[in-house]
């Protein structure tokens, strides 16, 4: 998707056009649900986090001054939402033992994959959160390093630190899998 596509969705958006917002929402769903569940670790949570997050961008869609950071806004409001999500459950059951699990995808794009981003998946899931997270954003969603500091309100050194921290651990598990 071009992303002068989505920028006009969110102006129309802004000007009110709900085709425009669904657009949006569909175009987003996939991986939001697969960066919610790289965070929670639990798809149910992840699901439950994207809906709010995408009911949430709806009320302050109008906020966005400017459209090109629709992407970081998005996946902001959905960190948020699954760090809301997750203190919440807190009070009913202790949430330590959770598995992080691979990240899931309905975009058609990604069922056809081959077995290489499958296997990255894979890997990813071993990965802890903080690097994980970052990982996926950088190399899954292509996000940028700016971008990624803006997701996850971290000054930008400490994204390419743990970038640098995941890829050694990367190749580590790779080393020892071979």
């Amino acid at each position: 998707m071009q992303q002068a596509q989505i920028e006009l969705w969110v102006l129309e958006t802004q000007a009110g056009s709900q085709q425009s917002f669904s657009a949006l929402c569909h175009h987003f769903y996939p991986s939001a649900i697969g960066f919610a569940v790289k965070v929670a670790g639990d798809v149910n949570l992840a699901e439950d986090a994207v809906q709010e997050a995408l009911l949430k961008l709806s009320r302050t869609i109008h906020k966005i001054q400017d459209p090109a950071t629709i992407n970081a806004w998005v996946f902001k409001l959905v960190r948020w939402q699954v760090l809301d999500l997750i203190k919440q459950q807190k009070h009913y059951q202790n949430i330590e033992n959770i598995e992080v699990v691979a990240p899931i995808s309905n975009d058609s794009d990604e069922v056809n994959a081959n077995n290489s981003t499958d296997g990255f998946k894979a890997l990813l899931a071993q990965i802890p959160l903080v690097e994980g997270q970052v990982l996926y954003l950088f190399y899954l969603q292509e996000f940028s390093i700016t971008d990624i500091a803006r997701i996850l309100e971290v000054p930008i050194g400490t994204v390419k630190s743990r970038l640098f921290r995941a890829r050694k651990m990367l190749k580590q598990q790779i080393e020892q899998e071979n």
